[in-house]
């Protein structure tokens, strides 16, 4: 019989980080990050409109990444700028680090 887990069995820092991974697992998301990052962590809305998607679509993922704290919102209407939880963004890239430490990968020289 196979073995049957529920998502209370893991452990709340598995669950996190799985959850991070899940809010960047699409490429609009991927580019929503990259463009922020390549304009020094600081970009408008329309500078996210120039993403391949339409705008409904760009919206609505910066909408869920907001809400997830992974991107924050500065300013007023008309005058928005979005940026990076950069502590968040180091916590889990830390958490991923130590996830695959022992893994070859990481052992190259």
């Amino acid at each position: 019989m196979p073995l049957s887990y529920s998502y209370s069995n893991f452990d709340e820092g598995d669950k996190e980080l799985s959850n991070f991974a899940k809010a960047l697992a699409l490429p609009v998301r991927i580019a929503i990050i990259r463009i922020i990052m390549e304009n020094n962590n600081a970009v408008n809305r329309e500078a996210l409109w120039e993403i391949p998607f339409n705008i409904e679509t760009i919206n609505k993922h910066v909408a869920e990444l907001k809400n997830l704290g992974i991107l924050k919102v500065q300013g007023y209407k008309g005058h928005i700028t979005y940026s990076i939880d950069q502590s968040l963004f180091e916590h889990m890239a830390f958490r991923f680090a130590e996830l695959f430490k022992n893994t070859r990968i990481f052992n190259v020289n």
